[in-house]
């Protein structure tokens, strides 16, 4: 089994596709050591993401300097691992270095769909029978699907979604949103108290956007990097799949 012990999280980080690599810059240490407290306040939102890491379930990665072929080769890794009885319940938690051209929150949503679409452009089995318009997509890597939160320091009132001084993606696989017990989706009363808790921290509505997967008027693009307001989207998806 996967140590809880929060001395041994280095185990847990990814590079160049090894797991185990002790971070050897300051930024990625401030990182980690920055979203870590975010997660533990009592106020934050997601109490799955919360027990995850105090389980030990949750994998790291650090993106310098726009390396994201770095990326590319720790997902591959990292769908791997999932495929297995020890991580089959894991996340991924991939740290940028604080990019000072990242200056507002619309720079920050053109690097967050510039990454899915540079993961998608390599991804070596990609899934494209489905477009973001469907309200079955999601985002999917050499076929296993994730639900992606983007966090920025851009985000001022939603600070549910501030999690470090870079940016932070999480890649949540949909599988987690499954219960174990049952193998049906997530009840509502479970997604209900989360919405409650995440006005209680942000201190504003629950985004009009927020929905429920699979439903016909839901589109999960929407949720990944939300606004910094409760405006609706109204735009298309940045997001292009690849034709054969």
């Amino acid at each position: 089994m996967i140590s809880a012990d929060l001395q041994t999280w280095t185990t847990r980080v990814l590079d160049q596709g090894k797991l185990g690599t002790t971070p050897d810059d300051s930024w990625k240490v401030a990182a980690y050591e920055q979203y870590k407290a975010r997660l533990s306040a009592p106020d934050y939102p997601c109490f799955f993401g919360q027990s995850g890491e105090a389980r030990g379930e949750m994998l790291y990665t650090f993106i310098s300097e726009r390396r994201l072929d770095e990326l590319v080769v720790n997902m591959q890794q990292f769908v791997s691992l999932i495929g297995t009885p020890d991580y089959k319940r894991c996340s991924l938690i991939a740290f940028f270095e604080p990019d000072p051209t990242i200056t507002n929150h619309t720079a920050f949503v053109a690097r967050f769909w510039q990454v899915l679409q540079c993961l998608h452009e390599h991804d070596r089995d990609p899934e494209i029978n489905r477009t973001p318009d469907h309200p079955l997509w999601e985002f999917s890597f050499e076929r296993t699907e994730m639900f992606v939160v983007g966090a920025s320091p851009n985000y001022r009132r939603r600070r549910s979604r501030n999690l470090g001084p870079g940016i932070v993606l999480v890649f949540q696989p949909r599988s987690l949103f499954i219960d174990p017990a049952t193998s049906q989706p997530i009840a509502a009363p479970v997604r209900q108290r989360i919405h409650k808790r995440m006005l209680a921290c942000d201190g504003m509505p629950v985004h009009p956007d927020i929905g429920f997967y699979g439903d016909s008027g839901n589109r999960e693009w929407k949720q990944y990097a939300l606004p910094d307001d409760n405006e609706p989207e109204s735009g298309i998806c940045p997001f292009r799949t690849r034709s054969r």
